[in-house]
């Protein structure tokens, strides 16, 4: 009988302690959840693709100015 009377607090502490874990757990999800900022909008602008292309004119004119 005392085995078992030993056994009963150690289990309610590990159960005190689940829970705990758990309403943490929950409130650090939900506290994230509204913290998020939203994803900023992107104008066509800044996502067209960039001309592979070297514009040799241009570097010949910044490499006389050097």
């Amino acid at each position: 009988m005392q085995n078992n009377q030993k056994k009963l607090p150690s289990i309610i502490i590990l159960l005190i302690l689940t829970l705990i874990t758990i309403l943490f757990w929950i409130s650090f999800s939900i506290y994230s959840a509204f913290s998020n900022k939203p994803e900023p909008v992107v104008t066509e602008d800044v996502i067209k693709q960039l001309d592979p292309k070297l514009d040799i004119e241009t570097i010949n004119i910044i490499r006389n100015k050097i």
